[in-house]
């Protein structure tokens, strides 16, 4: 083979398998910190950086995004109905702590399926995430059982879901590389998820909230979820959709940062990914 045909063989194979480095001219990749993270791109779904990506940790409220998941599935098949109105039960708040994110639902409250989904989604309320568990499956723990089965549908192998709304519970677990993939399907199967967790205020009632998404300044980032609690740390899954070879072509990437040591952390985390990922 001609050398010059050898090389353009060499740096499309390294393209296609990663099998050899980046040119020197690509850009630097960013230092993460963070216990976990992966980029993800939407179209290959080729991943573009990544470390410790198959650990199993405590994913937070991320976990609401699989909640969703299951719940926009329901509203697909029209078991439920957005406008449907729903009683909050006292059993829905009975293990919601009083220091855990909530819309601040009270027992005998009349709320929509669409109002629940915008807190579940928007500021990550916990109360929204038994309400819709029980109404979707008749109780919690029926509930838990199509998350698990829609995970392994969704081939989310290093995955378990022992909560709705992603407080620290025993045997709950996902991995960067598998709530990466996660948002994918998301996104491509409810497109509609990305207007709930762009929007940057809820509002029902007296209550207001604001997205805790700082990266949503940024008008090309659409969400996707936040999540914080102290075994998990801080947590997020992003994606940003830019234009690419001169404004001729749009490009989806997806980041989820686990474990980061801050609040602050884990948006500047997400930044320089999303970013990378665009160089």
């Amino acid at each position: 083979m001609p050398f010059l045909r050898f090389t353009r063989f060499l740096a499309a194979s390294a393209f296609a398998f990663g099998a050899l480095p980046l040119p020197a001219t690509a850009a630097q990749a960013p230092q993460i910190a963070a216990r976990s993270y992966i980029l993800l791109d939407s179209g290959s779904h080729r991943v573009m950086l990544e470390k410790n990506a198959d650990e199993r940790l405590q994913p937070a409220s991320l976990t609401k995004m699989m909640t969703a998941y299951v719940v926009l599935d329901a509203l697909k098949a029209s078991t439920i109905k957005w406008e449907q109105l729903v009683r909050v039960e006292a059993s829905d708040l009975a293990h919601v702590g009083g220091d855990e994110a909530t819309m601040r639902l009270q027992a005998g409250q009349i709320i929509s399926i669409q109002d629940l989904l915008t807190g579940l989604i928007v500021v990550s309320a916990n109360d929204a995430a038994m309400v819709l568990a029980r109404t979707v499956a008749g109780s919690e723990d029926a509930f838990l059982g199509k998350m698990n089965d829609y995970a392994n549908r969704l081939g989310l192998s290093a995955s378990h879901f022992a909560t709705p709304s992603g407080i620290t519970t025993p045997n709950h677990y996902s991995t960067a590389r598998d709530i990466a993939h996660l948002s994918v399907r998301l996104t491509e199967d409810f497109p509609v998820y990305l207007a709930f967790s762009a929007q940057r205020d809820f509002s029902y009632g007296s209550f207001t909230r604001h997205n805790k998404n700082r990266l949503l300044d940024d008008p090309t980032i659409d969400g996707l979820k936040t999540g914080h609690t102290a075994k998990a740390g801080y947590c997020l899954a992003v994606t940003a959709k830019r234009s690419v070879a001169k404004g001729k072509a749009m490009r989806r990437v997806f980041a989820v940062v686990l474990g980061a040591p801050s609040n602050d952390g884990r948006f500047v985390a997400g930044r320089q990914l999303i970013d990378y990922g665009f160089h």
